[in-house]
């Protein structure tokens, strides 16, 4: 399970509804979702950790995917998410966050600030897109919970 939701959670732009503590329901058809679910993640913007929350409710990140933005900008695991775009991570900040990530697209150059060792660091990412491993993984997880059916009449 957290290696689901690591995964994801490590765009943090995909896992919005996650943060805002929404579930979205899968409703229509296995083909009407497969085909919603490509198009949206051949758009979204992707960072590039995999992050879980500590006791205290922070962000930590715990994992940081090769040739990724987050490996470029320097994100390490262990750190600790503070700030994206001046937008603070925190349980009651969850609407303010989802905005900022709304607007993100590849190309969208970032300031993130993190926590680590005790030190506050300036990350700058440009977002790139989602790679279509990625993408296809986490459809594939998507399907195969939520549209059995599906998965059974295309094998």
């Amino acid at each position: 399970m957290r290696k689901v939701i690591a995964l994801l959670v490590m765009v943090l732009f995909l896992a919005m509804p996650a943060l805002a503590g929404e579930k979205k329901k899968c409703e229509g058809s296995g083909e009407d979702c497969l085909t919603k679910m490509k198009a949206k993640y051949s758009e979204k913007a992707w960072l590039g950790i995999g992050y879980d929350t500590d006791e205290k409710g922070h962000w930590v990140v715990d994992k940081v995917y090769d040739r990724s933005p987050a490996q470029k900008a320097g994100f390490q695991k262990g750190d600790v998410l503070l700030a994206v775009n001046d937008v603070k991570y925190s349980k009651d900040n969850k609407k303010e966050l989802k905005a900022v990530y709304s607007k993100f697209e590849p190309g969208t150059e970032t300031t993130y600030w993190v926590k680590r060792d005790g030190e506050k660091v300036k990350l700058e990412a440009t977002l790139g897109s989602v790679p279509k491993d990625l993408q296809k993984l986490w459809i594939a997880e998507h399907m195969e919970h939520s549209h059995p059916e599906y998965q059974m009449a295309s094998k």
